[in-house]
């Protein structure tokens, strides 16, 4: 039987300046829409973009479910009163050639001021851990997650109160909600008649349809129906989430840590599974189940000059063992997540001056892991992997991009070229390939997505 991999409700953005060399919406600024109101000091933004983008440049490649075309629209608002208050609201949504609507709102607040000091309602991309936001774990924040070349970030709902000192160089951080937002992409379809889970987008992963039960070699793959327990609304959105960071950041040197108590942002299934007396129907009943888990993480900055910075950064994902941090009364007899804890280890060097931007990042996992003593546990994403990436602005209206991530212990690959031009001032076209390399011998996260590569066009209108 396949694990279960269910999301069921929903609501940032992957492209800090370090994280990738292909972010989604990034539009010159020469194209926003600047509306200034009578304050001197205060202004407000409004750009967004619509795109359309055919993977069908090359027949045959990334034949998948979902994967032919689809179409972006992303919108965006900043306010901001100098000194006093800023407002922010993104959002981001794509329809797929199978009429699949995936959307994200990576961020909502409200943020005030008080010198030294930010206090933010809302959601929020906290910029904590450095490892999460550039490998694209989803253990911090949440993911966007339309796709897993860029998943992007997607931020948490709460209140942040931030302080930095700059005379002393005193960082302080805090978090604290009792609302629970977890990621809703890519998402499943659920068919409640026929008892179906089937996907719609090539990042979805689908428990099997059958299962083989040696009964009888003439009907030996028997249907699987599939019966969600849907929780109430309230069971899964009040949930605590709790977190501090400390530092210090002088400019040229920064060092921080933090650790954060929340709920995982996937939520994870359990399965009792039963066979009829005819021996013919397979019913699961999936319920959905909420872990927390602690992450602890630290960062180390060097910054030697204004556009470069060299970082270190470690994260530790420390997951409960059972559903809400409870052990039950009762213990569960079907198929189960099993979680394990996760430690990772990485820097880089970052290069930014607005035309160039480049790269290189590398992460190692310092845990154990062993698939075959462990097979509910969930794949690491990398394991020992090293990040390459560069894009420039090449002449005013061509850009280019190149984003390379290589697993050394998997030999998993990904790799992404892009070339825009901006043929009118708001207009601009694409064209570009996604590549996912796997060896076919050995099972890992990217392996169930080898067949997700893309050669693709795209138009996008920017206003």
């Amino acid at each position: 039987m396949t694990k279960f991999s269910l999301v069921l409700t929903g609501a940032n953005a992957y492209a800090q300046d370090m994280e990738t060399a292909f972010p989604t919406n990034d539009t010159n600024s020469v194209l926003s829409t600047t509306v200034n109101t009578a304050r001197p000091d205060s202004n407000s933004e409004t750009k967004g973009d619509v795109s359309f983008t055919s993977n069908e440049f090359i027949e045959d490649v990334g034949d998948t479910v979902g994967n032919k075309f689809f179409g972006d629209f992303n919108l965006e608002y900043n306010s901001r009163v100098e000194g006093e208050m800023n407002k922010t609201f993104s959002l981001k949504s794509r329809v797929n050639d199978q009429e699949q609507l995936m959307f994200s709102i990576p961020e909502a607040n409200i943020e005030y001021i008080f010198g030294n000091s930010k206090l933010a309602f809302g959601r929020k991309i906290l910029a904590w851990d450095m490892l999460d936001a550039n490998w694209g774990m989803g253990k911090f924040n949440n993911r966007v997650n339309f796709d897993a070349f860029e998943p992007q970030q997607e931020g948490l709902t709460g209140i942040l109160f931030d302080h930095h000192n700059k005379k002393n160089g005193f960082k302080m951080s805090l978090f604290g909600s009792i609302i629970y937002v977890p990621e809703s992409n890519p998402g499943m379809k659920i068919d409640k008649e026929n008892g179906t889970l089937t996907c719609q987008n090539p990042w979805c992963k689908s428990p099997a349809p059958s299962a083989d039960t040696d009964s009888d070699p003439a009907t030996a793959e028997v249907p699987i129906f599939y019966n969600v327990n849907y929780p109430e609304i309230s069971d899964v959105v009040f949930r605590y989430s709790a977190g501090a960071r400390l530092g210090y950041d002088s400019g040229l040197f920064a060092i921080e840590g933090y650790r954060m108590v929340k709920p995982e942002n996937q939520i994870s299934t359990t399965a009792e599974i039963s066979l009829n007396a005819e021996g013919n129907l397979i019913t699961a009943d999936v319920t959905p189940q909420f872990y927390y888990h602690e992450v602890t993480g630290a960062d180390i900055k060097l910054r030697p000059f204004e556009n470069l910075t060299i970082y270190g950064s470690a994260v530790r994902i420390e997951p409960d063992k059972y559903p809400d941090g409870n052990e039950p009364y009762i213990q569960y007899t079907g198929i189960k997540p099993k979680k394990k804890l996760e430690e990772y280890a990485g820097g880089g060097i970052v290069f930014n001056d607005g035309e160039i931007k480049a790269g290189i990042n590398y992460i190692a996992r310092i845990s154990e892991f062993d698939i075959e003593d462990d097979p509910l546990v969930e794949y690491p994403r990398w394991n020992q992997a090293y990040h390459v990436n560069l894009s420039a602005h090449l002449t005013r209206k061509l850009s280019v991009g190149f984003d390379y991530k290589y697993d050394m212990l998997t030999e998993d690959r990904l790799t992404m070229y892009r070339a825009n031009y901006e043929f009118r001032s708001n207009m601009l076209v694409s064209l570009g390939a996604n590549i996912i390399g796997s060896d076919e011998n050995t099972k890992s996260y990217w392996s169930d997505f080898i067949n997700n590569d893309s050669v693709f066009s795209s138009f996008k209108y920017v206003f």
